[in-house]
């Protein structure tokens, strides 16, 4: 499936704005963006934000993690108008849950909770030695790797992540 270029950098340049405060900016980008891809840019919000839960977390998130992640979070340098509440709700109902956006949240709220949340989520959590661009093209690469790897590599993967190497002794 891959992910699709023109709703990566629409979104790309979404979460600048974003994390920029360029509220004015945002919304130009909002509305120019155009119905077809505006719920692909959403979907790769739901992503990138569900990536760094289960990434900052280190598995898939509690609810106890999701709170925290979400209060951290909310304390973002950009000062965007989201609540740890939306944060929370977003993550755990939306990015990590089976709801939709418009199911959770008013109709005014559809798009910027995703974009505010990630953008917030992406610069309290990117790794220290990563600009959080980097960190997003961390998240896009991994997801096209995860779509083009069989689920049967699963068990493996797990293993790897958990494991350390077996240190054999010598004779």
């Amino acid at each position: 499936m891959g992910i699709d270029r023109k709703a990566e950098q629409a979104t790309r340049t979404m979460l600048g704005h974003a994390i920029r405060h360029e509220l004015d900016d945002l919304a130009a980008q909002m509305r120019t963006a155009g119905e077809e891809t505006l719920p692909r840019i959403l979907g790769l919000c739901a992503l990138a934000s569900a990536y760094v839960a289960v990434d900052v977390s280190g598995r898939w998130p509690t609810d106890a993690d999701l709170h925290e992640l979400a209060k951290r979070a909310a304390r973002s340098a950009t000062k965007l108008d989201i609540t740890e509440q939306e944060i929370h709700d977003y993550l755990s109902r939306i990015a990590l849950g089976p709801e939709k956006l418009d199911d959770v949240f008013p109709e005014q709220a559809i798009v910027p909770v995703p974009l505010y949340a990630t953008a917030n989520l992406l610069l309290a959590f990117s790794p220290s030695e990563k600009h959080w661009w980097e960190y997003l093209d961390q998240i896009w690469d991994a997801a096209e790797t995860a779509d083009r790897t069989p689920l049967a590599t699963l068990p493996a993967l797990i293993l790897r992540a958990r494991k350390h190497p077996v240190q054999v002794p010598e004779p």
